[in-house]
């Protein structure tokens, strides 16, 4: 058996105990879970492109990875957003240094203790970009090549899942894709951004990025003010 035959039957594995575990209905969360089983990392989270709003974070295996994911949402730049635009792996070794490439998303960070290292791996079917794959390691570094090829395998596994669950059944598609609430917030928000100031769909949600970073606070925050009517764009 190949490297990447066992690597795939130990992911796969890890993805049926984790689903067990959550009663079949893991979805997108058991795969996080399944990647920080088969590889030496200790965090991992899927984000997925939506229209007009951008990368969108759909899963994550903890707080601290789906507070990273929410930087980059925000701030609109970040590894994953720079992975899904090259289709290819962006790699940040050290998490606490300044990183020109994406001063906004560095600020925020450095704001709290985070630490580590990460790579966005871009999911892609063919010439379709999706969604990344990030990936986080606890030390700081730069992850060695049979790393980063382990990883791009994996993210060909999670490809072929979120496919194949779609295409078994409307129940499964539901399990694979069922739109995290924040991200559905922030759809109906920018709706009523977009009604507030007659303006195109992109603009409202640039609106309420520019808001979030000024303010300090998560673009699913600012989203969630204005559905409960405690900021408004038109006045």
């Amino acid at each position: 058996m190949g490297q990447f035959d066992q690597l795939t039957d130990e992911f796969l594995s890890a993805l049926q105990f984790l689903a067990k575990l959550s009663a079949g209905d893991g979805g997108m969360t058991a795969l996080c879970g399944a990647c920080v089983r088969v590889l030496p990392v200790q965090r991992a989270a899927i984000l997925i492109r939506e229209r007009d709003a951008g990368l969108q974070p759909w899963a994550a295996t903890d707080s601290v990875a789906a507070w990273v994911e929410a930087v980059q949402a925000t701030a609109g730049q970040g590894p994953a957003v720079d992975a899904v635009a090259a289709g290819v792996p962006v790699l940040v070794a050290d998490l606490a240094e300044t990183d020109m490439r994406w001063p906004g998303f560095a600020d925020e960070l450095n704001r709290v203790e985070v630490a580590g290292s990460m790579v966005a791996v871009p999911l892609q079917l063919g010439v379709v970009r999706f969604g990344v794959l990030d990936l986080y390691r606890a030390e700081p570094g730069k992850p060695e090549p049979p790393v980063i090829s382990a990883g791009l395998h994996i993210a060909d596994l999670v490809i072929a899942q979120l496919v194949a669950g779609s295409a078994k059944s409307v129940h499964s598609a539901a399990q694979w894709w069922d739109q995290p609430l924040t991200s559905r917030t922030i759809h109906q928000a920018a709706g009523i951004v977009l009604a507030q100031l007659d303006i195109r769909a992109p603009d409202a949600y640039a609106r309420m990025r520019a808001y979030a970073f000024a303010h300090g606070l998560s673009l699913a925050e600012v989203a969630a003010l204005v559905v409960a009517n405690r900021i408004r764009f038109d006045t």
